[in-house]
Order: structure tokens, then C-alpha cells, then sequence
């Protein structure tokens, strides 16, 4: 009997449901915080504005009518305060990263997309000496020059435009943030 249920059409209707439902019900800790109708109970939601290209503003807009926690999936809330940034992004804080920052991984995990509490503070300690307020003093002389150098060449390419009878010049921005970073890291 129940394994004629597995194998009848009510079960190609209800997979769909359960997969949209499922995460509505394991997130009960986060029941409470307001959202808007769909995004409490489906991802859909969110995607149906992701692929509208407008992400952003129905993000802000749930946060205008519904306050600075908003729940934008069943199992993803947005903060938007200054204050909390420390206490969700702070070292030591107790929250870990999501599965989000497995899309940064290349080759092999770095210290922004480890997930791993006790991998991220060893190479959080390898690498903390060359953050500290003095390191990062002694490299402003480098970033300085190299800025310098970058606004030039925009410069440059913005005269050549209007020289040209256009009015304004197109500039690949990545490319040349690539560019300056590649310098700066090269100077160092």
C-alpha cells in the first residue's frame, strides 16, 4: 500500500511541495521576524527578483516597511544597522560563514571563503602581522603611486574620448582594478 503511494502521480505533485516547504519548517528560530508573503515560505521569491535585476531595491523596500531584520528566504534574514555589522562579522562572534562563500573557492580554500572555525583562526594568525596598523601604514606610499597612476591613464583615455568627439570614454573598470591591484601587490 505505501509503496503504490511512492509510485503514484500524487507524488510527482507533492515533491515539489515539499521541497518549497521543508525550509519554512526547519527554520522556526526565525519564524517571528517579518518578511514579505512568499519569502517566508520559498526561495522563489528572492529569485523572482533576482532575475528582474532588482535584488537590491526589494531588499531596501522590505526593510523600509518591515524594519532592520528582514527575512528575505525561509532561512536567510537581512540586517540591515551599522551597529550589528561588528557583532555578525566580528572575529569570535560565533556565527559561521555560510555556504555562500563556497563559490569563492578556486583550487583551494583562502582565509575570506574558509568556513572552518579552527582552519580560518590558523591562517588568520599567519597572515595577521601584515594587517596590523603599522604594516598597513608602511603601504600607503605604494597605493599612493599606483592610484596616482591609474588616474592618469583614465585621464588619458577620457581626453583621447573627448578628443575624438565623444563624450565620454568607456572603461572596462574591472580590468584595470585588476590592473592596480596587480601593481600594488607587485610593489609591495
Amino acid at each position: 500500500m505505501f509503496l503504490s503511494f511512492l509510485v503514484s502521480p500524487y507524488t510527482i505533485l507533492l515533491l515539489p511541495v515539499l521541497y518549497y516547504v521543508l525550509p519554512y519548517v526547519r527554520s522556526q528560530a526565525i519564524r517571528d521576524i517579518p518578511s514579505p508573503f512568499p519569502a517566508a515560505f520559498t526561495n522563489l521569491w528572492l529569485l523572482y527578483q533576482c532575475r528582474r535585476g532588482r535584488r537590491y531595491l526589494a531588499v531596501d523596500d522590505a526593510h523600509k516597511k518591515y524594519g532592520t531584520l528582514v527575512r528575505i528566504q525561509p532561512d536567510h534574514v537581512s540586517v540591515a544597522d551599522a551597529e550589528a555589522i561588528p557583532i555578525i562579522y566580528g572575529h569570535g562572534n560565533g556565527f559561521l560563514k555560510s555556504d555562500y562563500y563556497d563559490a569563492f573557492v578556486s583550487i583551494q580554500r583562502g582565509l575570506f571563503n574558509t568556513r572552518d572555525r579552527a582552519e580560518h583562526t590558523r591562517k588568520r594568525k599567519t597572515v595577521s602581522h601584515t594587517f596590523s596598523t603599522k604594516s598597513i601604514g608602511q603601504f600607503e606610499q605604494y597605493m599612493h603611486y599606483n592610484l596616482q597612476e591609474l588616474v592618469k591613464q583614465w585621464d588619458r583615455l577620457s581626453s583621447t574620448a573627448t578628443g575624438a568627439g565623444q563624450d565620454y570614454a568607456a572603461i572596462e573598470s574591472l580590468h584595470w582594478f585588476n590592473y592596480l591591484a596587480f601593481d600594488i601587490i607587485g610593489d609591495l
